[in-house]
């Protein structure tokens, strides 16, 4: 995404409050997001020059929507976000397990329908 330096500068300071805010480590945002923990740590601390996309994934992860000038913080975001990184840990990555995640989910949502 292009942008110039104001922009930039805007964005390095929100992804830093936004950071902040959120309970993931820099593993579990990377893990989500498909890079390393120290490329998060550097992001997440405004030490980046372009919005790249990893850049924009992290963003995501931690809540914020982008757009072409605005940045918001989007809680329904951060918190399925929050959510996926919980369920990845607690997948043994097998059909099985998956099927195990699933049915413990469904019993919980029966649950709260009474």
């Amino acid at each position: 995404m292009k942008a110039n330096e104001n922009q930039i500068s805007v964005l390095r300071a929100r992804i830093v409050a936004a950071r902040t805010d959120c309970a993931l480590t820099d593993t579990q945002i990377g893990a989500v997001v498909g890079v390393h923990a120290s490329q998060v740590g550097r992001i997440t601390r405004g030490k980046f020059r372009r919005i790249s996309e990893s850049v924009v994934q992290i963003c995501k992860v931690l809540g914020l929507e982008m757009d072409s000038t605005v940045i918001e913080p989007n809680a329904e975001t951060a918190a399925w976000t929050k959510l996926q990184a919980s369920l990845r840990g607690l997948w043994d990555k097998t059909p099985e397990g998956a099927d195990k995640i699933v049915r413990v989910l469904d019993t919980i949502g029966a649950l709260r329908e009474r």
